[in-house]
This record gives structure tokens, C-alpha cells and sequence, in this order.
């Protein structure tokens, strides 16, 4: 039952499909030495994921911890990442504005990373 409801919830298709994206753009830059664009409707919410998880696949500075510490900082922190906003964490969840602007954004970027270190430990 725990299993089927994570299913429902469709949280893992939603991690798969981060995944594959950061793949295929970490395949036109690393394979193929192409340019990649990666930009969402807002500029940080996917844009963060993918450019994280593609630089964590192409460059091994990125997966050890001061590398993935800059990673951090260099593409969510400056890039103007809502942490507080995105989680709701401090926020007046009375407000419906503070509802709408909830995201599991980093949550999910987390998860991404979990599931390649449980992959490929």
C-alpha cells in the first residue's frame, strides 16, 4: 500500500523525467561538444535542476562535496532560488499566495541525486 501511494502520487515519474533531461543535455555537450540552452518559464526552478545534474555528469568536481558546494551556491544560491518560498518553510500558510509559490523544486533536485548515488555508488 505505501508503494502504491508514492506511485499516485507521480513523483517518480517526475524524477525520471529531470534525469533525462540532464542526460540528454550533458550528451549534446560531452558527447557531441554542442551548446545547450537551458532555461524555464521563470529562469530557476528547472533551469537549476538540469544545469546541476548535467555539470554533476560531466565534471567529477562536482561530486565531491566542495563541488557540489559551489555547485550549490553557483546555481541555485546567486541565481535567485527561492528556498524560503519554494518549501514553505517560514512562510504564513494561511495565505493562498504563499500556497501557489510552493514547489519541491530542490526537493526533487535532492532526490535526483539520491537515486544516482544509490545507482552508481
Amino acid at each position: 500500500n505505501y508503494l502504491a501511494n508514492i506511485e499516485n502520487t507521480g513523483w517518480l515519474n517526475h524524477i525520471r523525467a529531470i534525469l533525462v533531461g540532464a542526460v540528454k543535455a550533458a550528451a549534446f555537450v560531452g558527447r557531441k561538444g554542442l551548446a545547450v540552452v537551458i532555461h524555464c518559464s521563470d529562469g530557476w526552478d528547472r533551469t537549476s535542476q538540469l544545469t546541476s545534474l548535467s555539470q554533476i555528469f560531466l565534471d567529477p568536481y562536482y561530486r565531491t562535496i566542495e563541488g557540489f558546494q559551489v555547485l550549490i551556491e553557483k546555481e541555485w544560491v546567486s541565481t535567485g532560488f527561492q528556498f524560503q518560498k519554494r518549501t514553505g518553510h517560514g512562510v504564513d500558510t494561511n495565505k493562498d499566495q504563499d500556497q501557489n509559490e510552493r514547489s519541491p523544486v530542490f526537493l526533487q533536485f535532492i532526490d535526483c541525486i539520491w537515486q544516482l548515488l544509490r545507482m552508481f555508488p
